[in-house]
């Protein structure tokens, strides 16, 4: 798959995947360095504009930029959670669109982790979020 660091992303969980015209939300597994899930069309012609590979403890994220030609490329853990602040941690959660879910596949709701910081003005901004699922 072009684009996408696999020996990155966890070797089963939800893929989320924007592309110009198209959303993909599926179960996934990773299999002798293969993203094997329900396929889509778009991955076959084209690099995801995001995406998100995730299981309960670990997000795998890349974003292209298209302006600079390059993309954006993240691992967060839960783990690197328990050393922060919990003060500037903050979940929340997110319904799954009905379309988007299989009965018995696929969670009704995301686990958005939201990661924030202190400027240098005191003020409190997002660093960054993690995705995970409720079960």
């Amino acid at each position: 798959m072009r684009g996408i660091n696999l020996e990155s992303a966890p070797r089963e969980g939800f893929l989320l995947a924007y592309f110009r015209d198209a959303l993909v939300f599926e179960p996934y597994r990773i299999e002798d360095g293969v993203l094997v899930f329900d396929g889509c069309e778009a991955f076959r012609e084209e690099t995801p504009r995001e995406c998100h590979l995730f299981d309960e403890n670990t997000e795998y994220r890349m974003v292209l930029r298209e302006a600079r030609n390059d993309r954006i490329e993240s691992v967060l853990t839960k783990e690197e959670e328990e050393g922060m602040d919990p003060d500037l941690l903050f979940a929340e959660e997110a319904l799954v669109k009905k379309e988007y879910i299989r009965e018995g596949i696929h969670p009704k709701r995301l686990m958005i982790i939201n990661r924030y910081r202190y400027t240098e003005n005191d003020s409190l901004a997002l660093k960054n979020y993690r995705i995970s699922y409720c079960h």
